[in-house]
């Protein structure tokens, strides 16, 4: 329920009563011309309602400081309009306090997209949007706020990609604020971003590795290069997966590493880093040829915590080669070996992928051995470690194996994700197709 309420105009100017300085307010008399018109270059206008608060009390509602008579009657209209609708429109709540408050609120999410929404609160939304009431947040300010993202100092990218996961950070908790009655609108939602586009996966051709590596001998002096520098040569895409030969390559480098059955099951069967982390034996099947995926050991500001896979697409079963199960119980085997030797001091964690002594993994310790290490001694031109689960798509798709059994062993929520992410990149494949389309066509002759 709401008054009709009132506007009327008001000033700054003040004057000393009793030794004590006060506001005039509405009484100032310089806010009416001579002839008792309102004075446009004086004072402001302001609008009072009385309304139904949080508690169900009723409550006094002032806003001021418009330019005009009409501008504050819009506004007075538009708040009356909410209030109606069950909107609370007695609080003075800033987009920073709102946020604050529902971030320490939000337990229904995994601990690394709370993080997220944390780093991204601290990084553009408090510092650029958090000063704003709630209910005044528009497209305008949304859409710039945006516009800044990679500018801001310790924000790490900048392009489309970047721009559409602080958004969806942004709508996720406005989207909060709509379902509690705080705003009618998520102005995060109506903002218009260019797409967020998957970056191509490309092979390592015999072209692109002559081009990459004449760059790296650019920068080797003396026969020798710095892992830091080699890094830095710009590869082709920021998705690239090796041919089969290469992969065979890597594998029979790698075959003597402590950690080869890890390489091979992400190689093959195309395991992220912290499933393959977080893997225990009781969820290993070597008889049946099938592990179970259950947990992820991830690293989440700098710590590294365990949980249960992000959706429950990725709570799956998935089932073994041959080659894999060997690799396996051989990995077994060793690591049975280690723990009598290390005796006392061996750490009892269950993970099929441990430390010498039997401690967890760290999942960045992964990485840096499989790009710092293994990589550079088979010779190889760079990938990243979540490159091979790319080229584990990649060799399924070339086997021809149905895209539905692809999307459920890599543990997509859909199939279109699937489809779009992971393409026939291996051209012997494409060539392959283009014979067999061109056959389909009978000819009289063949040399036409």
């Amino acid at each position: 329920m709401s008054s009709r309420g009132s506007t009327y105009k008001r000033c700054g100017c003040t004057v000393v009563v009793d030794g004590k300085r006060r506001q005039l307010g509405s009484k100032c008399p310089k806010l009416k011309r001579p002839g008792g018109g309102w004075n446009p270059k004086h004072g402001t206008w302001t609008f009072k309602i009385y309304v139904e608060g949080a508690l169900g009390k009723t409550e006094r509602v002032v806003r001021g400081k418009f330019a005009t008579q009409g501008e504050a009657q819009a506004a007075m209209d538009d708040l009356k309009a909410k209030a109606a609708r069950g909107v609370v429109v007695t609080h003075r709540l800033t987009v920073g306090q709102f946020l604050a408050e529902w971030i320490d609120a939000k337990t229904d999410v995994k601990e690394g997209t709370a993080h997220s929404y944390r780093r991204h609160i601290q990084l553009y939304f408090e510092p650029l949007i958090g000063h704003i009431l709630l209910a005044d947040l528009r497209v305008h300010h949304v859409a710039a706020m945006l516009a800044e993202v990679g500018k801001v100092p310790g924000a790490r990218g900048g392009g489309p990609a970047t721009r559409q996961r602080v958004r969806a950070s942004l709508r996720t908790a406005l989207g909060d604020a709509v379902r509690q009655g705080l705003i009618t609108v998520n102005p995060a939602a109506l903002v218009k971003l260019e797409s967020g586009k998957r970056p191509k996966a490309l092979i390592w051709t015999e072209q692109r590795v002559e081009r990459w590596q004449a760059e790296v001998d650019k920068l080797t002096k003396n026969g020798k290069i710095t892992k830091r520098a080699r890094q830095q040569v710009p590869t082709p895409s920021p998705v690239m997966v090796w041919t089969a030969d290469q992969l065979g390559q890597f594998l029979d480098h790698a075959a003597s590493d402590r950690l080869y059955a890890l390489w091979h099951l992400i190689a093959f069967r195309g395991l992220r880093r912290g499933e393959a982390c977080g893997l225990e034996w009781p969820e290993v099947d070597l008889k049946r040829g099938t592990i179970a995926i259950v947990r992820e050991r991830i690293v989440v500001g700098g710590r590294v915590v365990e949980d249960t896979p992000k959706s429950d697409a990725g709570d799956r079963s998935i089932a073994l080669d041959e080659g894999t199960v060997e690799a396996l119980r051989a990995h077994r085997k060793k690591q049975l070996v280690d723990r009598m030797m290390w005796g006392d001091a061996w750490v009892e964690s269950g993970k099929v992928f441990t430390r010498e002594d039997g401690s967890p993994l760290h999942p960045n310790d992964v990485t840096d051995q499989f790009q710092d290490d293994l990589i550079i001694g088979a010779g190889l031109p760079p990938i990243r470690l979540h490159d091979l689960r790319h080229g584990a798509a990649s060799l399924m798709m070339a086997a021809g194996v149905d895209l539905k059994i692809i999307q459920e062993t890599l543990g997509h929520s859909n199939i279109a994700l699937t489809a779009n992410t992971y393409t026939r990149i291996f051209p012997e494949v494409a060539t392959a197709a283009a014979e067999a389309t061109a056959a389909v066509v009978p000819r009289a002759r063949r040399d036409a």
